[in-house]
C-alpha cells in the first residue's frame, strides 16, 4: 500500500511540475497573425512588436544594410523575409525571433514580393537589373530574368526593376525603369516566362501598386504628367494614361525630398488616393472612371498616403519640408480634417488589422508611437534604433504587399 501511495504521489508531483513549466512556456509564447516588424535601418536589425497588447517582443541583428528595407511573409505568416538594400535576404522564425536563413540574391535591391501560390520569393533588383526568384522554403536561386530590351537596330540595355508585384493566376508584374517597360510574368510555369512586353508607356518608371482586387496595375513616371494604368483582365488593351495634372492644372514644382512610395497609395472604396510628385497635395481618382476628381492642399509633399481598413481615412505622412507632420485626410469631405505632429522624421503610418491603432515610426527620434485613430491620441511608444518601414503579418494575404 505504501508503495503504490509512493507512485500515485511521485505520478502527481510529475504532473504539478510538467503543467507548471507548460504554463510558464506558454505565458511566453504568441501567435503570428497580430505581430509587425520594424526595420532599423541603421543598425541592420529589425524589432518584433504583438500589436494585440502592444508589447514589444524582442530584436533580431545582424541584416545587414536595410536602408529602403522591406519585409515579406510566408503564407502562414510563420517566416518574415527581410530584403536588405545589398540583396541580402534574411529569413525569420516569428515564433522564436531567430533567424532561420541569410542569402545574398544580388548587388542592389529595392524590394520583393512573395508569389500568390507562396512558394516564391522575387526580388526586384537594381543590380544587376532583373527579377531574381528564390525558392521561399529554402531561399536556393531558381531563375534570374534579366531586365533587358532589345531595339529593332540590335542594340541592348539593360534596366533597373522597380514596382514588382504578385498579381492573381500567380504572376508577377515589374516596370523597367531605364527602359520605359512594363512586364509580365508567369509564375506558376516552371520556366517563369515573360508573356506580355510593354514599351514606352512613360519616362522613367520609378514604382507601383496593384489595386487591393488585384485587377490594376498602375505605376508612377518621374517623367511624365502620367500615370499608366495596366488593366490585367484585359492586358489587350495596353497600359493607359491618367494624367496627373495638365495646363489648366500644373502647379509649381517644389524639392522632391524622396521619391513617393507608390505601394502605400491608398485605395478607398471607389476613390485612389495617390501622393504627387513635387507637389503638395493628395491626387483623387475615381477608381471606375480613372478620371481625376481633386488636389486634396497638404503641408508638405506626401511619402506614403495609407487607407484605414474601414477607408473612413487617409493617412499621409510628409517629407522635407514638415517632415515631422501627418495628416489625415476624411474620405468623403476629401479635406485633411486633423494634422498630427508625431515627432521628428515622423514616416510610415500604418493601421493594426481593423484600424483600432495606428503604428507611425519616428525616424530621427529612435522611437515607435502608436495612436488611437478614433481619438488621435498617442497610446504608446517604444525605444527604435533609427526605425523606419512598418510591416504587419496581415500582409501576406493582400496582393503586391
Amino acid at each position: 500500500m505504501q508503495v503504490k501511495r509512493s507512485i500515485i504521489y511521485l505520478i502527481l508531483l510529475f504532473f504539478l511540475v510538467t503543467h507548471a513549466a507548460f504554463a510558464e512556456v506558454s505565458a511566453d509564447q504568441w501567435g503570428t497573425a497580430s505581430l509587425v516588424v520594424i526595420v532599423e535601418r541603421n543598425t541592420g536589425s529589425v524589432i518584433v512588436i504583438d500589436s494585440k497588447d502592444h508589447r514589444f517582443l524582442g530584436r533580431i541583428e545582424g541584416l545587414g544594410n536595410l536602408t529602403h528595407a522591406t519585409i515579406k511573409f510566408s503564407k502562414d505568416a510563420r517566416y518574415a523575409y527581410v530584403i536588405g538594400r545589398e540583396a541580402v535576404v534574411s529569413k525569420i522564425d516569428l515564433l522564436n525571433l531567430k533567424l532561420v536563413k541569410q542569402v545574398k540574391a544580388g548587388l542592389n535591391s529595392v524590394g520583393g514580393v512573395m508569389t500568390q501560390d507562396g512558394r516564391y520569393l522575387a526580388l526586384s533588383n537594381y543590380a544587376p537589373g532583373e527579377v531574381r526568384i528564390l525558392d521561399a522554403e529554402t531561399l536556393e536561386e531558381v531563375k534570374r530574368i534579366p531586365a533587358v530590351r532589345e531595339y529593332p537596330d540590335g542594340r541592348k540595355k539593360a534596366s533597373r526593376v522597380v514596382g514588382l508585384v504578385d498579381l492573381p493566376g500567380n504572376l508577377l508584374a515589374f516596370s523597367l525603369m531605364d527602359v520605359d517597360g512594363i512586364w509580365i510574368v508567369d509564375a506558376g510555369r516552371p520556366d517563369f516566362p515573360v508573356i506580355k512586353k510593354f514599351w514606352d508607356v512613360g519616362k522613367t518608371p520609378y514604382d507601383a501598386l496593384v489595386t487591393p482586387d488585384g485587377r490594376y496595375y498602375i505605376v508612377g513616371f518621374l517623367e511624365s504628367n502620367w500615370m499608366g494604368l495596366l488593366d490585367t483582365w484585359n492586358m489587350d488593351e495596353g497600359v493607359k494614361r491618367i494624367l496627373t495634372e495638365d495646363e489648366t492644372t500644373r502647379g509649381k514644382d517644389v524639392p522632391l525630398w524622396k521619391i513617393p512610395h507608390l505601394k502605400g497609395w491608398a485605395i478607398a472604396g471607389d476613390l485612389a488616393f495617390l501622393p504627387a510628385l513635387k507637389r503638395e497635395w493628395a491626387i483623387v481618382y475615381n477608381m471606375r472612371t480613372w478620371r481625376l476628381v481633386r488636389y486634396v492642399p497638404l503641408e508638405g509633399t506626401a511619402l506614403y498616403t495609407v487607407a484605414s481598413p474601414d477607408n473612413r481615412w487617409v493617412w499621409v505622412d510628409l517629407v522635407g519640408k514638415n517632415g515631422d507632420l501627418v495628416q489625415v485626410i476624411d474620405t468623403q469631405s476629401l479635406e485633411v480634417i486633423k494634422t498630427l505632429n508625431p515627432g521628428r522624421g515622423a514616416t510610415h503610418p500604418q493601421f493594426t488589422a481593423k484600424g483600432r491603432a495606428v503604428y507611425i515610426s519616428l525616424m530621427d527620434e529612435d522611437k515607435v508611437v502608436v495612436y488611437d485613430t478614433r481619438t488621435f491620441k498617442k497610446i504608446k511608444e517604444f525605444p527604435a534604433r533609427s526605425p523606419s518601414g512598418i510591416f504587419f503579418t496581415y500582409r501576406v494575404n493582400k496582393f503586391g504587399m
